[in-house]
């Protein structure tokens, strides 16, 4: 029989009962639930509102402010290169596109086009440059394009 008085818990039971606490007390700390609930507050509306009130201080538009994918020049012709997902090609010189380089297939990213054919390291999926069409592949469709324009021999978002 067990010796402990009624309201003692087994160890088992303290042991958990504490694993579960430290858990919930790392989860709930107030400075590691705020950062990342502030970032995409700054990202949505709020961070347009801040670019166009920039912009109107100094007279310029709002499209500049945008960051880069890339330069013109470190985009071959029939290449690309890829830059924080996405990927960003000239299939001919002077034309650019960008497409997200997650392959529809499982997500994993296309890598750099070589002879004008993005390929998926996974799967081999492959894909054209010039309109970003499957062309084989267990992908099913091809990659999804993303508008771009260029200015100042910068390639920007749209």
């Amino acid at each position: 029989m067990d010796d402990r008085p009624m309201w003692c818990p087994s160890r088992r039971a303290l042991l958990a009962g504490l694993g579960a606490t430290g858990f919930l007390t790392a989860c709930s700390s107030a400075p590691a639930a705020t950062p990342p609930s502030s970032p995409p507050a700054s990202d949505a509306p709020a961070g347009a509102a801040s670019g166009a009130a920039s912009g109107a201080a100094s007279g310029a538009s709002t499209a500049p402010a945008a960051a880069a994918l890339a330069d013109v020049s470190a985009v071959p012709v029939g290449g690309g290169t890829v830059v924080d997902g996405v990927l960003v090609v000239q299939p001919e010189t002077g034309v650019f596109k960008a497409y997200d380089a997650a392959c529809p297939h499982k997500g994993v990213k296309v890598t750099a086009p070589e002879q004008g054919v993005a390929t998926c390291p996974a799967h081999n999926s492959t894909f054209a440059i010039k309109d970003g069409a499957r062309l084989s592949g267990p992908a099913t469709r091809g990659l999804t394009e993303i508008p771009v324009q260029v200015r100042d021999g910068r390639i920007l978002r749209a």
